[in-house]
């Protein structure tokens, strides 16, 4: 993972664009005055309308995301803006099209981001600014994960964790969409729990007061689930082993936990036969786009059909950027949290 490069502004423009100087919680969070990046061969310029707050921001500022570069940089991965330049020798959508898409090298918290023109697609007319900004990373990442490497077939029961936040609830959207059998699901309160059963679930397990893996147990009659859908790390993804049916696959894409697994039994693979795999989205992006573009594919046609749609848990202003990492790292969010940026008021 690297910074974008802010670069020479172009006769001196410059713009706000959000950073920290040294690790640590929100307060080191600052709008600072950048130069306006001036896009390379293959780079789009976009005027920044949205971006999401991630997993990833968080353990950036706190210092604890592997690969980071060190501060102070441009933060921001999922955006959502309109084009309004590009580089020298660069296809892609035209100007004036309004875009979204994730950029693992960052520099999307910002009033205008100079973008990798394969990186960003042209935005569903279903999607309004606040779903288009934090659409990308969830859904994408949430169709590799089930199609690509957890190799859903119809029918199959999934057991999705966390799936009140924003790849979850995309886990549980896709699974419907794409024929899954029963879909279980965890979250951390019993209003999370009502709504991730209302986008789809079947049944939806409190984490906080119930051992989801006995209620794996007793739903599947003891057998387990086809395909574990994980991202938490830690004990959960090592409860999740007993709950991965003889064959079964589970995929991990992250630990919001911040923490590994100490239960990783290599007999369990042996002995039930099931395979554990993982990825990153980023580094698809970067070094195998051709692994992401049939689920780019698979998503902006759900979009466009509603067959999918983005949950936005709350909208902040960009001067309220701190109160944004906060109610994240808080578990609040059931779906994405959105920051807007208005270029002409410099908030």
């Amino acid at each position: 993972m690297s910074t974008a490069t802010e670069g020479t502004a172009v006769n001196g423009a410059t713009m706000k664009g959000l950073r920290f100087a040294e690790h640590g919680g929100p307060e080191t969070l600052s709008w600072d005055e950048v130069p306006v990046p001036v896009p390379g061969p293959g780079e789009l310029l976009v005027q920044v309308r949205a971006f999401a707050v991630n997993w990833a921001d968080l353990l950036e500022r706190a210092g604890k995301y592997p690969g980071a570069p060190a501060p102070p940089y441009v933060m921001g991965h999922d955006l959502t803006g309109v084009v309004v330049g590009r580089g020298p020798d660069t296809a892609g959508p035209e100007d004036g099209t309004r875009v979204f898409g994730v950029i693992p090298r960052g520099g999307g918290a910002a009033e205008f981001a100079a973008v990798p023109a394969g990186q960003v697609h042209p935005v569903p007319g279903t999607l309004d600014d606040a779903q288009a900004a934090g659409a990308a990373g969830p859904y994408f990442t949430a169709d590799a994960a089930i199609v690509t490497m957890g190799r859903l077939e119809e029918g199959e029961d999934v057991l999705v964790h966390a799936a009140a936040g924003a790849y979850g609830s995309a886990c549980v959207q896709l699974c419907r969409a794409y024929g899954a059998g029963r879909v279980i699901a965890t979250a951390g309160s019993d209003e999370k729990c009502a709504r991730v059963r209302e986008a789809g679930a079947d049944t939806v397990v409190n984490y906080t007061t119930t051992d989801f893996a006995d209620v794996v147990r007793e739903t599947t009659g003891g057998r387990g689930v086809p395909l574990v859908l994980e991202s938490v790390g830690g004990d959960v993804l090592g409860r999740s082993l007993d709950c991965v049916s003889p064959g079964g696959r589970l995929v991990s894409v992250g630990a919001s936990s911040g923490r590994s697994s100490s239960r990783f039994r290599l007999h369990t693979l042996f002995e039930l036969g099931i395979s554990v795999s993982g990825f990153t989205l980023g580094n698809w992006l970067r070094d195998s786009p051709e692994l992401v573009r049939p689920s780019v594919a698979r998503v902006l046609d759900l979009f466009e059909n509603g067959g999918a749609t983005p949950v936005v848990a709350a909208v902040f202003p960009a001067s309220e950027i701190a109160a944004a990492h906060e109610f994240l790292a808080g578990r609040r969010s059931a779906g994405r949290t959105v920051v807007t940026v208005n270029p002409t008021s410099r908030e």
